[in-house]
């Protein structure tokens, strides 16, 4: 029941980002990209590194992705020391 509630939430999360006035469009492909593996935990942590690689892009264009979908509220960032950062989705609303 947990993983369907997030798959539903996931899937209205990139709703919303997709149509998300002014956001970049590497910002939405890093946060589709991230979105994508995120398991019923409701998290993942792939490196920039990696990010990067997968979508063909640098490792400073995917901080700045990430910076950027932080700063519009729709992803939450936990930095850890000497570990890769934990990310999530979030929605600034409830879906009810």
């Amino acid at each position: 029941e947990a993983a369907s509630a997030f798959y539903a939430k996931r899937r209205v999360w990139r709703e919303y980002v997709c149509e998300l006035d002014g956001l970049s469009d590497r910002a939405f492909r890093v946060g589709f990209y991230l979105s994508a593996r995120m398991d019923a935990k409701e998290y993942c942590f792939p490196s920039h590194k990696a990010v990067g690689k997968a979508l063909g892009i640098s490792v400073d264009k995917v901080a700045r992705a990430i910076l950027e979908l932080e700063d519009r509220c729709v992803l939450i960032v936990v930095r850890k020391h000497r570990k890769p950062n934990e990310y999530s989705i979030r929605l600034p609303f409830d879906i009810g």
